[in-house]
């Protein structure tokens, strides 16, 4: 039976101290060569700090650079690596994020861990060109497994799906499970959006603007919502807020089509002044 790391530390300590109290020197170079062991077992720990550190500041490429070292350093710590695979395929590395994915998925991790990389992976078929392959992968994560992460990617996909009954009806549902999510949010929105309840529309995302979203197509879609309404001055405002944020390689819109919205709207405004 594998032992804890914290009970291994424990042991060291121990050993430390019983040493120190014989021969100080020799506790002292022990308690060095301690440090050093533990520093390395935990350095993915570190790697994860300047992750995080890089993801914040908005630069996924080198957030991806340490991640990849956590996950070389940690591969039996699912959670590292269904991160490493999330992040992979936000990049747009779809090869390298299955692979991840498929082979945690083939190895002994917990339950709770499987759902997880499964509702990933289901991203990863949709990206693939496999849209009904994910949604069906989602569906049955969501038959064991609920919460808000789910509710949003399983309710974004069905809304990709065309089948915007289903769509509204399960984004309804998540709207209640949690109502100040900002995915759930979008997703509604742009769900009553779609089905051209425009005025439903503008009310959740008056909603959604007053959690300040901070990914992009929370502004693009709103602006869309703004633009059919008529309130073409309202959209262009909006959709510029678009732009201090970064497309990903999962976002619903590209950055030529963003500039292009806002070329439309300058235009009509122009137009209309």
């Amino acid at each position: 039976m594998k032992k804890s790391p914290l009970i291994i530390y424990a042991i060291m300590i121990l050993l430390f101290l019983l040493v120190l109290s014989y021969n100080s020197l020799l506790g002292y170079m022990l308690f060095i060569a301690f440090v050093l062991y533990i520093s390395f077992m935990e350095r993915s720990a570190f790697y994860i700090i300047l992750t995080n550190r890089y993801y914040k500041k908005g630069d996924l490429q080198k957030s991806l650079k340490w991640l990849k070292k956590a996950y070389l350093a940690s591969k039996n710590k699912p959670g590292t690596a269904i991160l490493y695979g999330y992040l992979l395929l936000k990049t747009g590395n779809v090869k390298e994020s299955e692979e991840v994915f498929v082979d945690l998925l083939n190895s002994n991790i917990d339950k709770n861990s499987k759902m997880k990389a499964q509702s990933n992976y289901a991203l990863v078929l949709w990206k693939k060109g496999q849209l009904e392959e994910g949604v069906k992968m989602l569906e049955e994560v969501f038959a064991h497994y609920k919460n808000t992460t789910i509710y949003g990617s399983l309710g974004y996909l069905l809304i990709l799906t065309g089948d915007l009954n289903r769509a509204l009806q399960f984004n309804k549902e998540a709207y209640e499970y949690n109502d100040s999510d900002p995915v759930i949010l979008d997703n509604l929105g742009y769900t009553y959006y779609k089905i051209g309840n425009k005025k439903r529309a503008e009310e959740i995302y008056e909603k959604l603007m007053s959690l300040n979203p901070s990914f992009p197509e929370a502004y693009y879609n709103y602006s869309c919502v703004k633009k059919d309404m008529g309130r073409i001055k309202e959209a262009f405002e909006i959709a510029n807020k678009a732009k201090n944020y970064k497309l990903s390689f999962l976002s619903n819109f590209t950055e030529e089509e963003l500039n292009s919205h806002l070329k439309e709207l300058e235009h009509l405004i122009s137009m209309n002044p």
